[in-house]
């Protein structure tokens, strides 16, 4: 079962340890910070997008092709990381 980074809790929600102040769960094909196995807008994470973490598909707007991407904060797409 996949925890928290910050504080090794299983469940998503509010995480004082977290610089996000929210549980941060790398598991692979679901959101970082809710959940969500769908990309688009998120009220939870950092940018407001789902952060997906999938080392095929741009962890911020799930695109598989290189180049600019609007929704990661690097302004580039970004594989298999937050």
């Amino acid at each position: 079962m996949s925890k928290c980074s910050y504080c090794g809790a299983s469940s998503y929600g509010s995480c004082g340890k977290a610089p996000t102040k929210r549980h941060t769960i790398i598991k692979e094909g679901k959101c970082a910070y809710c959940g969500s196995s769908s990309y688009g807008s998120c009220s939870y994470g950092p940018t407001r997008r789902h952060a997906i973490v999938n080392p095929k598909k741009c962890t911020y707007c799930g695109s598989s092709s290189q180049g600019s991407c609007s929704h990661s904060p690097s302004k580039r797409h970004t594989f298999g990381v937050l």
